[in-house]
């Protein structure tokens, strides 16, 4: 009935009525179904605020439904229509100020003609009276000149000043979107991380721990290590894909961090990487334990990069990591004696590993300092531990 007479705020709020109660029901799929059902509706979907608000409901509903990536598109989709409104928007401010000014122009002409008027008026009238009229009549016109001046100064001042307030909330709105979105990635990147350890070290590796222990129970009785050496080097190379399986689990969610706080985790870490041709030496100083957890994975990931692409790319035997904290920063200082690069390479994240390490940095509002020389490089990194 709605459709047939058209009223379409009716149809909105029986729509989003609707799909209210699918979420609340957790009813997902059919609330995903229903938002776009209302994208493709002719007269809903074509208004835009509807679509914006349509494309954040579907990046919530794809999140809860574990779908990172289709919730990622529709956020972008999102993030590209509310920068166009917004957009939009300044284009219609700056043509409110330029008709105001246009305005205040054409009353400044209109009262600077009226004067002049008026002026010669005078003289034509007054032209046989005293001089002194004439001298009040100049001296009128000349204060009247200076009163528009001002008017036109400070109205050209405020037109400024509204410009420059406008663009600083358009700039603080894109970084707000980009933390969000930087934050989104992140947290998604951590959810998946998490799901892939539990079911590699609950899931496969306790088939493969079971599987080596029913192994290991029959061969004690049934076969004899002189006469079946191949079974028992197969068994060995079960135990160490077990002992990898570990410790990949282990790198995508770190245990030591979750039960032991940040300090152990990476000296943990450290241990993990040192080898006889790799020497690392780990110094914490003043490192809180309250820290909130997602701070401390995030410090986490950050050192962890930072290592592998000492090893990776620097290809260094000796490794300094100091972590230090002094109230709300949280310091980090790499040393390596690898090769080294050219600083102009620092710029290409991509080739170097970086680009996932500047991300983590700047959603905690800190800063990176990279230097290199053929005597090895040095990290420098400060963080904000409220700056999530």
């Amino acid at each position: 009935m709605l459709k047939k007479f058209n009223q379409r705020l009716q149809m909105q709020m029986f729509y989003f009525h609707k799909y209210d109660i699918f979420k609340k029901s957790k009813r997902y799929a059919e609330a995903k179904s229903l938002l776009e059902e209302i994208l493709k509706e002719k007269t809903l979907g074509q208004d835009l605020n509807n679509r914006k608000t349509i494309y954040s409901h579907l990046s919530g509903i794809n999140e809860i439904m574990g779908n990172p990536s289709e919730a990622l598109l529709w956020e972008k989709k999102y993030s590209q229509l509310n920068d166009s409104l917004n957009a939009e928007n300044v284009k219609l401010e700056i043509n409110k100020l330029e008709t105001k000014f246009n305005t205040s122009e054409k009353e400044k002409k209109i009262a600077f003609l009226s004067a002049e008027k008026n002026q010669k008026q005078m003289e034509v009238n007054k032209k046989n009276y005293y001089l002194w009229v004439l001298s009040l009549a100049l001296l009128s016109f000349t204060g009247l000149l200076i009163f528009l001046f001002i008017i036109y100064r400070n109205n050209k001042k405020l037109s400024e000043q509204k410009e420059i307030n406008l663009q600083q909330k358009i700039k603080d709105i894109k970084q707000k979107e980009e933390l969000a979105l930087t934050k989104a990635i992140l947290e998604g990147e951590e959810r998946e991380r998490e799901r892939v350890a539990k079911d590699l070290h609950d899931g496969l590796g306790g088939m493969l721990a079971g599987v080596k222990i029913n192994l290991s129970t029959w061969s004690s009785t049934h076969l004899n290590p002189d006469l079946h050496r191949d079974f028992y080097k197969i068994l060995g190379q079960l135990d160490n894909s077990v002992s990898e399986l570990r410790h990949v689990a282990r790198n995508l969610m770190p245990e030591s961090l979750l039960n032991f706080g940040l300090e152990i985790a990476l000296r943990d870490l450290c241990e993990f990487y040192t080898r006889k041709d790799l020497e690392i030496d780990f110094q914490a100083i003043d490192i809180d334990k309250e820290l909130p957890l997602n701070t401390q994975l995030n410090i986490y990931r950050i050192v962890q990069e930072l290592l592998a692409n000492a090893i990776k790319h620097a290809e260094a035997t000796n490794i300094l990591l100091q972590c230090s904290q002094s109230q709300e920063n949280f310091f980090i200082t790499i040393e390596d004696n690898g090769k080294g690069f050219e600083n102009s390479k620092v710029q290409n994240n991509k080739s170097m590993g970086l680009r996932n390490l500047k991300n983590r940095v700047d959603y905690m509002k800190g800063t990176m300092e990279v230097s290199s020389d053929s005597q090895g490089r040095t990290i420098n990194i400060e963080l904000n531990i409220h700056g999530e």
